[in-house]
């Protein structure tokens, strides 16, 4: 464990620092100059590119924890090595929190019923819950609630690692940020056995939290933007989406990881063949998810259901889009992840995990942009609005992600579990 922890802090290379840096000036610029310059349409185009990507970014970070959480309830040993990399993503949570809070400042232009409410019969008996104080007050408790037990369970995890690399390498391995970790730390065994109990009361709860947090996130962000439209199965297919995702980001991170720390004892190919064999198994759960939405609408024949899935299947250029997705997200992952060989070969599941990444985005932007566009009057806005704010956003991640990476152990050290390859598992 002590070259890992030897190998485990890392300082960002300058040159990815002032690259992310960069996605970020120019994120925000590109945000700034939408909404005081270019009129009506350049504001709707910047709102809807900054909601897709904080829904986007935060799914993929809220599904890091989740995975996490799911690797400690079953005590995964083939996960363990890449549970660091997963939890990693908490380093993004404050920056996700404010985003959410920045969307609210847009919600007249991206909410209809903000502004001219219920127009029509059919969604009266939702004012209750579509109404701006209400809106703001519940998204913000959901994500308070979320972000601090997804720290708490994050910290259970990291303080024994941490407390184990000092014990193995001395009382200055990571700093101030370990300095605040370990205050009050006791006995190193009992504060194993201690936080271990800890952490297994946590999960369960924060798995819950995610579960209902998620899905009424996602209602209220994304589903509310057609106020007439709604769907109880809408929440799981999302957190679904933001779960391929992830998968497809843990694809990328972990054989970067493996190739640039020297892991490939704990990253070993077995591994990496069961990462793949996930990002192929929830391309069909995405898929059968979708399907099942897509028949009960279609069955039940409802006028306020229909009109979400037939805009997008039978208008054209959405039609087309459709369509495409149903193939990058579904099919190729299928058919590219289905043979055994080709998941044991890490730069090309690397490039399967960028491909899957891409197209989870491309799922929010056909559900996010339709709605916003008048019926009959669909087109497809993709430019500099879309590339340099997902490219900020980007850049916020990347940047948080890897700062939080970079102060904590590679590995989890001091988890029981965490082993070399044994039978190639």
């Amino acid at each position: 464990m002590k070259d890992i922890a030897e190998k485990s802090l890392f300082v960002i290379p300058e040159k990815i620092k002032r690259l992310l840096w960069l996605f970020i000036i120019l994120g925000a610029g590109m945000f700034i100059a939408g909404l005081l310059t270019g009129g009506e349409n350049s504001a709707l185009r910047t709102w809807q590119a900054f909601l897709i990507n904080t829904v986007f970014w935060a799914g993929i970070a809220h599904a890091g924890i989740f995975f996490s959480v799911i690797w400690q309830l079953t005590d995964a040993k083939w996960g363990r090595p890449f549970k660091r990399l997963a939890e990693a993503c908490a380093g993004f949570l404050p920056y996700s929190f404010l985003m959410f809070v920045i969307v609210f400042f847009g919600s007249n232009i991206l909410y209809e019923w903000t502004h001219s409410p219920f127009l029509h019969h059919g969604v009266a008996v939702k004012s209750g819950w579509l109404n701006l104080p209400f809106f703001v007050s519940r998204n913000v408790v959901w994500l308070v609630l979320i972000y601090a037990v997804s720290w708490w369970f994050v910290k259970t995890s990291i303080k024994p690692d941490i407390a184990l690399a000092r014990k193995l390498l001395g009382p200055d391995w990571g700093g101030t940020f370990a300095e605040k970790m370990l205050n009050g730390y006791g006995e190193h065994e009992d504060e194993v056995l201690r936080l271990e109990k800890l952490s297994r009361k946590i999960a369960p709860a924060l798995a819950l939290l995610y579960t209902f947090g998620g899905t009424f996130l996602a209602w209220d962000f994304v589903m509310t933007l057609d106020q007439e439209w709604f769907s109880t199965l809408f929440g799981i297919f999302f957190i679904i989406g933001n779960m391929h995702a992830f998968l497809g980001l843990m694809l990328v991170v972990s054989v970067s990881v493996r190739n640039r720390f020297g892991v490939e004892e704990y990253i070993t190919i077995n591994r990496l063949h069961d990462l793949a064999k996930m990002v192929f198994a929830f391309s069909l759960l995405w898929a059968y998810m979708g399907y099942s939405q897509y028949l009960v609408i279609w069955y039940a024949d409802m006028p306020e259901e229909t009109p979400y899935l037939v805009i997008r299947s039978m208008e054209q250029p959405w039609a087309t889009m459709f369509l495409l997705l149903i193939i990058a997200v579904f099919a190729i992952p299928f058919l590219g992840l289905l043979p055994r060989t080709f998941c044991r070969l890490p730069n090309y599941i690397r490039v399967m995990g960028i491909w899957v990444v891409i197209g989870e985005w491309f799922v929010i932007y056909l559900m996010v942009v339709p709605s916003l566009q008048e019926y009959g009057h669909y087109h497809v806005d993709l430019g500099l609005h879309e590339l340099l704010i997902t490219l900020g956003f980007s850049g916020v991640f990347f940047l948080s992600y890897l700062s939080f990476l970079g102060k904590v152990p590679i590995l989890p050290i001091a988890d029981k579990h965490l082993c070399r390859s044994w039978q190639g598992h």
